[in-house]
């Protein structure tokens, strides 16, 4: 039991993966622990209370990361553990809260307009000479589909089948994979925005690649969307409002459930459809929308009965 900690990163995402998990992001959280115990705890090769705890702390002023953190970390010394290195520390699981989720942000049919009008106008940048054809696609895909932030940018060519209209989404929130069903709009914007793209780097593996062939970071995903934001809209900087590129996913179930009551629909019988689309594990979190608006949530307690036992009490756990 001599090997060092990368190696033993690597073979517990290995078995991870050979399990069903894709855990990439695990991965790159793991190996940035790795690096920091490297630079810090030179000798150790077994994570350890005091370098864990010294890693935690450097991410204590983003709770969501700490969270995952936490999360990866602990599963990593349950497999060590279970492999014979009793000595690796496993956090408890109440030392990191789970972090309060952030109020949605529902957008109006208005300001969604004027947003992608900003997205289409995006500059030419040459250091990253593709920024201004992806960065629209990606966010009129979040927006049509309600995909993860994670699911668009990470999504391959070879799972996008514009010529039957479908999409498939692999092994996105664990080792869950589904088929989204595109309009034929869409299907032809992408298909002209697969063209371009094509031309620029013919052969790519990444939908939406970034330099060279590699998928954004959820940083840039993020930083991008906030910056076309302001761009749209600069009255709205620092009026103290929280405003996520996740948010075009609240608003794609947001606008589903508003439409479907406008058009008369079982709403009832739709849940399910929405579900399953969204990739939500129960019905719970996608039961969750209604109590974001209360005029949807009145309207349909007054059209069924049924959601009167149906509709659970939102906690802070609620949400994906």
């Amino acid at each position: 039991m001599n090997k060092s900690l990368t190696e033993l990163i690597d073979d517990f995402v290995n078995y991870k993966r050979h399990n069903g998990y894709v855990y990439v992001s695990a991965e790159y959280h793991l190996m940035k622990y790795a690096e920091y115990t490297s630079a810090n705890f030179p000798d150790e090769n077994v994570p350890s209370k005091t370098s864990i705890n010294s890693f935690l702390k450097e991410h204590s002023h983003t709770p969501g990361t700490l969270y995952n953190l936490a999360a990866f970390l602990r599963e990593f010394s349950r497999y060590l553990i279970s492999i014979g290195y009793t000595d690796a520390y496993i956090i408890p699981y109440k030392k990191v809260p789970l972090p309060t989720p952030v109020q949605p942000y529902l957008f109006t049919e208005a300001e969604i307009s004027v947003f992608f009008m900003a997205c289409d106008s995006m500059p030419y940048d040459c250091h990253v000479p593709k920024r201004n054809i992806v960065f629209p696609a990606m966010y009129r895909l979040m927006y049509c589909c309600g995909l993860r932030c994670k699911e668009a940018r990470t999504l391959k060519c070879e799972n996008v089948v514009l010529n039957h209209n479908y999409i498939d989404i692999l092994q996105s929130k664990g080792p869950k994979s589904r088929r989204i069903f595109i309009s034929d709009e869409l299907s032809h914007y992408l298909a002209s925005y697969n063209e371009s793209v094509n031309r620029l780097l013919p052969n790519r593996v990444y939908f939406f690649p970034s330099r060279g062939d590699s998928p954004y970071s959820s940083e840039s995903v993020e930083n991008t969307f906030l910056k076309i934001w302001y761009t749209a809209f600069p009255e709205k900087q620092g009026n103290g409002v929280s405003i996520r590129a996740y948010d075009l996913r609240h608003h794609f179930a947001y606008a589903n459930m508003n439409r479907w009551l406008k058009e008369g629909k079982d709403v009832n019988a739709m849940l399910p459809y929405l579900m399953r689309y969204m990739g939500h594990q129960d019905i719970e979190s996608t039961l969750y929308y209604f109590h974001l608006v209360p005029e949807i949530y009145r309207e349909i307690i007054e059209k069924s009965s049924f959601f009167e036992d149906l509709l659970p009490e939102v906690t802070d756990n609620d949400q994906e």
